[in-house]
């Protein structure tokens, strides 16, 4: 019988205490790593959302708010002055010295309409340029029926999705083919399968007739649930001639700086809010630091608490076994063997822990995804954090049992002889 094979017998015999020590490891591991992969994969999403966004300018019009509290119940806010942006203000836009870095300005007009016993939120715009910002918007491909193709594809329309809402900003995509009649909406597919529509069909908005002409892929964002027309036919429709809810710009930043460029448009237009959306992105980001910064010192608390488990589970086993080292040390084994036997039965217990503890933490940073951030984080098995991970626990677990070895093999052979 090896040194192993003895390590082995040793952690049979000893199951409870083991699986303690275990215990130990396992939430320590799995702590760091859940906290790890959330905030990884958090930014990693962020990250991408910023190399891949269309646009990154918002541009909407001031207004003034007033709030009220009532014993301590906030009421919602009362709005005056409100201000409101016209199409005049696309021509200020234009007029900027930067101006150049305005790679797509696309106007948008908001408002509620009636159709069919519903109220349905339209959305008046130049379509080609919001296809432009918006990478992620497609049609059905052959302007199919939307719930019938969600209901027969809905784990592959699922990754489309996940690929469209990260496509980069494609100027090509500006072309005569998006532009619309002004007698014809696209539906998003939320508001299509509500209504039961497909491409071609007729409804009455607000009593004037329109033809649906084509629907929306689902993206999972606002758009599955607007009806996009022309904005000179929104106006009309809303009776709000000239105005404008919101201009959406993709920027080149490049170009020119970002500050340089806000405080051009917000000379421009004076009487609107300028915000930057990868500025406030970036305010997430940080957010996420100080979330891991504060994570991963919970994280080590944890694992330290493991660690000093692990190593009074040894110490105890090592003072349990003194009659056994003696009649081992009887027998010819000299201070190395019992060393190794002891340091391999930690490593053995640790590397077993650091692999549980590794998955234990992507399912918790799994199931813990939609509560911290509202949708479903994809942590994905990686290798080489699997690999950190074993190694880190199964180092801590040697560590561990590392002074109860050197206790037990620095034992004196007579002392431990008596207790035979």
């Amino acid at each position: 019988m090896n040194l192993f094979q003895i390590a082995l017998r040793n952690l049979n015999r000893r199951k409870s205490k083991m699986l303690f020590m275990l215990l130990g490891l396992v939430l320590g591991s799995a702590t760091v790593v859940a906290i790890y992969s959330t905030v990884a994969t958090m930014q990693k999403e962020i990250s991408r959302q910023l190399a891949d966004l269309g646009a990154n300018i918002v541009i909407t019009a001031n207004s003034g708010e007033l709030s009220f509290q009532y014993g301590g119940i906030a009421i919602p806010e009362l709005v005056f002055d409100a201000a409101t942006l016209t199409v005049a203000d696309l021509d200020a836009l234009k007029n900027i010295p930067a101006s150049r870095a305005l790679l797509v300005v696309a106007p948008k007009l908001i408002g509620t309409v009636s159709a069919a016993e519903h109220n349905l939120v339209i959305a008046g715009t130049d379509l080609p340029a919001e296809f432009a910002v918006k990478p992620w918007l497609r049609f059905h491909e052959e302007h199919g029926d939307p719930a019938a193709e969600n209901q027969e594809n809905s784990e592959q329309e699922q990754d489309e999705v996940m690929e469209m809402a990260y496509e980069r900003l494609n100027l090509e995509r500006v072309t005569d083919v998006l532009k619309l009649e002004p007698n014809q909406v696209v539906f998003g597919s939320a508001i299509a399968a509500l209504l039961e529509l497909k491409a071609e069909d007729t409804i009455e908005l607000d009593g004037k007739e329109f033809t649906v002409l084509a629907i929306l892929k689902a993206t999972g964002m606002a758009e599955d649930n607007q009806v996009f027309m022309n904005l000179a036919e929104a106006q009309l429709l809303l009776d709000r001639p000239e105005e404008l809810t919101v201009i959406e710009i993709a920027a080149d930043f490049k170009l020119t700086g970002e500050e340089v460029l806000l405080s051009q448009l917000r000379e421009a237009l004076p009487d609107a809010t300028v915000s930057s959306v990868r500025q406030a992105v970036m305010g997430r980001d940080e957010l996420l630091s100080s979330l891991s910064r504060f994570g991963t010192f919970a994280g080590g608390l944890i694992l330290l608490t493991g660690i000093l488990i692990a190593v009074l589970t040894m110490s105890a086993a090592v003072r349990e076994r003194t009659r056994e080292i003696g009649i081992f040390r009887a027998i010819g084994f000299r201070g190395f063997h019992i060393f190794t036997i002891i340091v391999t039965e930690g490593l053995l217990v640790s590397s077993i822990g650091g692999v549980i503890g590794y998955h234990s933490g992507l399912l918790a940073a799994h199931l813990a995804g939609p509560m911290l951030t509202g949708a479903t984080l994809n942590s994905s098995w990686q290798f080489s954090i699997f690999l950190v991970s074993v190694t880190a626990t199964a180092v801590v677990g040697g560590l561990a049992g590392f002074y109860p070895a050197l206790k037990a093999a620095q034992l004196d052979p007579a002392e431990a002889l008596r207790f035979i």
